[in-house]
């Protein structure tokens, strides 16, 4: 889905802006049209006028005219009107021809029969002749004058120049007024709007800040706002409904997760007490198999026997005692322990299962916790033990080296080996390859071994296997 480019508050502001915009203009051009109409019918009435009182004024001074029009008289009569009305005007006879003009330079000497037709075919027995003259417009007015008797004697061309400048100033005045009037009330739309917008966007707005707020690990609180639409209540009443349903599935989910984690610690519990019940299960099978009360080391047999059983017991006690404090499996100890020592005697319950120690070394000492030693080896020696049980002639081998500051401890045998697509999902919790256990015993031992600040790794192929744990040395 791709990202909108504004908020709906910008969007909203922004189309109240361009509406307020729009609606201004609109009223520019309409008021500009309207002011054109205006001028070009307060010219057309004008003209009206004008040669209104022109007809009136020929009519009075030629009512009982006895003068030819061509004599002195007639024309100082024409002049007379002229100056008096402040209009420069020409007549022309039925047919078109001059008689007098007060501007006898410009005035056409004849008008053409078509224009005669058209003042004549008119109602008013009248035509208005609009054209361009240069750069301004001039309506010519042609109308028959009557006499007493309403007999049509002339022809009255009455020329008008539209002088629009009165009404340009008066629409510049206009215009600046207006746009005065349009900048406040356009700063005032602003405004307005970036409040509407606020206020209707402010739900959504809320609601935003706190799906950013909520969590998972503590209550989430709802809107509490006073909303004037039904969208907007739905829209709230949803986000407060979803939270409603939020917080009561934290509250199962937590509950899960506890179920959950107890039920992974059972499976620990489990897996790590039965580590140390199977050697103790096969030592008392081999205690009962070669026991010779009349065997003269009876009794070191015997103290050995009571130690590795002990050491055995010793773990149990300890997860014993973690799981009832509730406590990670088992509390470690940083204890100052013999590697060599300690592994032999582990291994003293496998001596049955071609099971075999070497080691160059007397003694290495090194810190760790002695009960977690023997969980780590009693696992790793079982989990090979398990691989070679298909294996004609098996063979375990258990080795402790020393490198510059580490100590070295491989358990290698012979069994089929690890495929190589299990390879990296052997150390991951609950995963196994047995139809029997929990997967839970590798992931626990790199655990442990990781938290003494040491390593464990493998190699394996089909006929050996090799798990080598890398530990500090003090």
């Amino acid at each position: 889905m791709k990202k909108p480019f504004f908020y709906l508050r910008t969007r909203i502001f922004l189309s109240m802006i361009a509406l307020v915009f729009v609606s201004f203009l609109l009223i520019g051009i309409s008021t500009n049209f309207q002011i054109t109409e205006s001028s070009y019918y307060y010219h057309e009435l004008r003209l009206d006028r004008k040669e209104s009182q022109l007809q009136r004024a020929i009519s009075y001074e030629f009512i009982n005219n006895t003068n030819p029009v061509k004599s002195q008289i007639f024309r100082d009569k024409i002049f007379k009107i002229s100056d008096i009305q402040n209009i420069s005007f020409s007549i022309y006879d039925l047919n078109g021809n001059l008689i007098q003009s007060t501007f006898e330079e410009s005035a056409l000497t004849r008008i053409s029969q078509d224009l005669i037709d058209k003042i004549n075919l008119s109602e008013k027995k009248k035509y208005v002749e609009i054209k361009k003259v240069g750069d301004k417009q001039v309506r010519e007015s042609y109308s028959i004058i009557f006499d007493y008797n309403k007999e049509p004697i002339w022809i009255l061309n009455l020329p008008y120049f539209d002088d629009d400048k009165l009404n340009v100033y008066e629409l510049r005045s206009f215009i600046l007024n207006i746009v005065q009037v349009y900048l406040l009330l356009f700063v005032l739309a602003i405004i307005i709007s970036y409040f509407v917008s606020s206020y209707i966007t402010n739900p959504i707005s809320e609601i935003v800040y706190k799906m950013k707020q909520m969590r998972i690990d503590k209550l989430n609180k709802k809107i509490n706002l006073e909303v004037t639409s039904k969208e907007m209540f739905t829209l709230v009443n949803s986000y407060n409904n979803m939270v409603d349903q939020i917080d009561q599935n934290i509250k199962e989910i937590s509950k899960s997760q506890r179920e959950l984690a107890w039920r992974e610690m059972a499976k620990q519990v489990a897996h790590e007490i039965k580590n140390p019940l199977t050697p103790m299960k096969l030592s008392v099978q081999n205690f009962k198999i070669k026991f010779d009360p009349e065997d003269p080391n009876v009794e070191k047999k015997l103290d050995e026997y009571s130690k590795t059983l002990i050491q055995q017991i010793d773990v149990l006690s300890s997860i014993a005692t973690a799981f009832s404090s509730f406590a990670e499996l088992p509390v470690q100890k940083n204890e100052k322990i013999d590697l060599i020592s300690t592994t032999k005697l582990c291994l003293e319950i496998f001596n049955d299962r071609n099971v075999v120690f070497k080691s160059d070394l007397n003694k290495l000492e090194i810190l760790f916790d002695r009960t977690n030693l023997i969980r780590i080896i009693n696992n790793l020696v079982k989990n090979s033990i398990q691989a070679t049980n298909d294996v004609s002639e098996p063979k375990i081998i258990v080795q402790v080296k020393k490198t510059n500051k580490l100590a070295l401890i491989e358990i290698i045998d012979n069994g089929s080996g690890i495929p190589n697509e299990l390879k990296e999902k052997i150390f991951e919790p609950n995963f196994t390859t047995k139809t029997k256990g929990m997967g839970l015993g590798l992931s626990i031992i790199k655990n442990l071994i990781t938290n003494y600040k040491g390593t464990i790794s493998f190699k394996s192929k089909k006929g050996e296997t090799v798990f080598t744990i890398k530990l500090p040395v003090d």
